[in-house]
């Protein structure tokens, strides 16, 4: 079995209308990551990930290596967003002196070293899938290939001009002048109400084998249960089917590999983006799904689209309110409802289904168990 062992999280409610961008929208942020960057020494994805790089935590895992061990980061990309090509003169705006640390592999090595000795460190760019995407990768690792630790970091530099131009040319996200005309709110699932702001967030969280457990004389907090990825047939490799069928494909495939009955899933973490084509595509795959007595919960209202780190990020929000003894409701939903949920409800006994879906076609789904 797989066990998650220590984690640390950071997302933030505080809302910013930038209004000096190209398409002005209100973001969650952290400013101070944004301190002293315009000197180039200083990159805003590293400042973001120093949030969970916790140094009590890394000077723990130093001191107690335990077998095989891999640092993966989960990025989203190959190569941060905030450096590019094109010239911006707004409050994000800066440049980097060291191109080379942009690239996400080589920013997973200098991590990684902090960490002791590793057997192997890898990086994933599967979109805003990334962090759900490599828990396959864990499992793959820890049961096939003999390692008993498996740290993972996620982080992505959502909050930057090539980002918040993208979602907003594309109208994923609520722009201010959306807002403006018609009122909505970020949410999910519902009639009104839609659609979601861009947020900076990172997630630390370590895996450990049952002998590193024993050998550690450690309890866990959480189960991890098992994980699949898939694709659908899709001619637009930044759409959706809005049957659900590359949610559908996910979920199937992990419920078939982790020898999960569908009626243990009692609580699913949506990916919950509030558009209209996510709205279609996610529902249609849940209540397909043939759950009995589950409820739904969603993140990205209260704490933005993190991107690539959302999946896992979110997933351990959510074990951190169950073990406070709620499930959270999604927020500003506009009619009552037991299932997607609108109200916060005590968390049933069962599984927890946590799923991710990334542009180029990805979808990630895991299961775990709260402890």
């Amino acid at each position: 079995m797989i066990y998650l062992t220590h984690y640390r999280t950071a997302a933030t409610n505080n809302v910013e209308l930038f209004d000096d961008i190209v398409y002005p929208q209100r973001v969650h942020w952290f400013p101070e990551t944004y301190n002293r960057v315009k000197t180039g020494m200083f990159y805003v994805p590293h400042k973001l990930a120093d949030k969970v790089l916790d140094a009590e935590l890394i000077q723990y895992l130093r001191e107690n290596q335990v077998g095989k061990t891999a640092f993966i980061l989960a990025g989203g990309n190959q190569h941060f967003a905030g450096i590019g090509q094109r010239a911006y003169d707004t409050k994000l705006s800066y440049t980097y002196k060291f191109l080379p640390f942009t690239l996400t592999q080589v920013y997973a090595g200098r991590m990684a070293q902090s960490f002791g000795n590793m057997d192997l460190v890898t990086t994933d760019a599967s979109a805003c899938a990334s962090s759900l995407k490599v828990m396959m990768d864990v499992e793959i690792l820890m049961k096939n290939y003999g390692f008993e630790r498996v740290i993972v970091l996620t982080v992505e530099d959502g909050v930057s001009n090539a980002v918040l131009e993208f979602f907003g040319e594309s109208r994923a996200v609520l722009t201010a002048k959306e807002e403006a005309e018609t009122g909505v709110k970020p949410s999910a699932f519902d009639s009104k109400n839609r659609g979601f702001y861009v947020g900076q967030g990172a997630a630390l969280a370590v895996f450990e084998s049952e002998w590193s457990l024993s050998k550690l004389n450690r309890d866990p907090l959480a189960r991890f249960v098992g994980a699949y990825s898939a694709s659908e047939a899709s001619t637009n490799a930044i759409g959706q089917c809005e049957d659900g069928q590359g949610f559908t494909k996910a979920i199937e495939g992990t419920l078939r590999y982790s020898g999960v009955l569908r009626q243990d899933i009692k609580i699913v973490k949506a990916h919950g983006t509030g558009t209209e084509s996510n709205n279609k595509a996610e529902k249609a795959a849940i209540l397909n799904a043939g759950f009995e007595d589950f409820v739904v919960t969603s993140y990205k209202q209260k704490i933005g689209h993190t991107m690539g780190s959302s999946g896992l990020l979110e997933s351990l929000l959510l074990l951190e309110d169950m073990k406070k003894g709620f499930v959270p409701p999604i927020e500003n939903r506009t009619e009552s409802d037991s299932v997607f949920l609108s109200e916060p409800t005590k968390p049933p006994k069962g599984l927890v289904l946590s799923l991710a879906a990334g542009m180029g076609n990805i979808y990630s789904a895991a299961i775990f168990e709260g402890l």
